[in-house]
């Protein structure tokens, strides 16, 4: 996945405190396996939280256009 610009950052981080989410994106109540959405536990490596974000909202893809 592309790199995600500042910008994008910027409005996914308003986004995120203007509906009362995690980090993540998801309701404040949201647990997962492995205590963490960015580690993939079959390959061992950590996605960019914002490209996670981005991909379970793509929505917020078009806030540009």
């Amino acid at each position: 996945m592309a790199h995600v610009d500042d910008a994008t950052k910027k409005h996914i981080d308003r986004w995120i405190r203007e509906n009362d989410l995690n980090e993540f994106g998801d309701p404040k109540d949201t647990v997962y396996a492995g205590g963490n959405p960015l580690f993939d536990m079959l390959t061992g490596k950590m996605r960019d939280r914002y490209e996670y974000i981005l991909e379970k909202h793509p929505e917020l893809r078009v806030w540009k256009k």
